[in-house]
């Protein structure tokens, strides 16, 4: 039998990412957590960019990091609007607009790496409403799980097999969003 450990570390990667959903449902329901509905929402709309742009360029399984991101996105976007939970802030505007501006230039350029380079820079306007969140009120988010989300996306980025910018970019720098949003949960530096 010939033993593939990057279907063993991409398998393992994909089911953390599945298992994260369940308690930052529950921190969200349990009025710990308060998401930023323009993060999430935004994040919603990249990842469905992302993984057809990486989609497109062939399946690997760093492809697991978009896609299984798109169906957490949605739901915790729902749930956070169902529950009243969102949080927006005066910035935020600021943030839909240059996503908006991203995904506008991608959808008239139609290039996959076009779409992923524009999709990270769309992607880290929407990600600021969260990180300056966390950092100010380093409660509202959990630590544990965004340390979690960024370990599986790294697991993800070793399993690839194909080592090209297309399967590459999203898994890294989300490695490097939930890394810093995980460390302003931790609280701020001593001044």
């Amino acid at each position: 039998m010939n033993f593939d450990w990057h279907t063993l570390l991409g398998t393992a990667a994909s089911v953390l990412l599945l298992l994260l959903l369940v308690p930052y449902i529950k921190s969200i329901t349990g009025s710990t957590t308060r998401p930023s509905a323009v993060s999430w929402f935004g994040w919603m709309l990249l990842f469905i960019i992302e993984t057809a742009a990486q989609a497109s360029k062939g399946i690997d399984w760093s492809l697991a990091v978009p896609a299984i991101s798109l169906l957490s996105t949605a739901i915790i976007t729902f749930t956070a609007l169902r529950m009243g939970r969102a949080v927006w802030t005066s910035a935020d505007r600021y943030c839909i607009a240059l996503a908006a501006a991203a995904i506008i230039l991608w959808a008239i350029t139609k290039e996959p790496l076009v779409a992923l380079v524009l999709s990270v820079v769309a992607d880290i306007a929407v990600s600021l409403p969260t990180i300056i969140k966390t950092y100010q009120e380093p409660e509202s988010e959990p630590r544990t799980l965004w340390s979690l989300y960024a370990l599986g996306c790294f697991m993800a980025v070793i399993a690839t097999t194909d080592l090209t910018i297309y399967n590459l970019l999203v898994p890294v720098y989300s490695v490097v969003v939930a890394g810093v949003i995980a460390f302003f949960a931790r609280g701020r530096l001593a001044a």
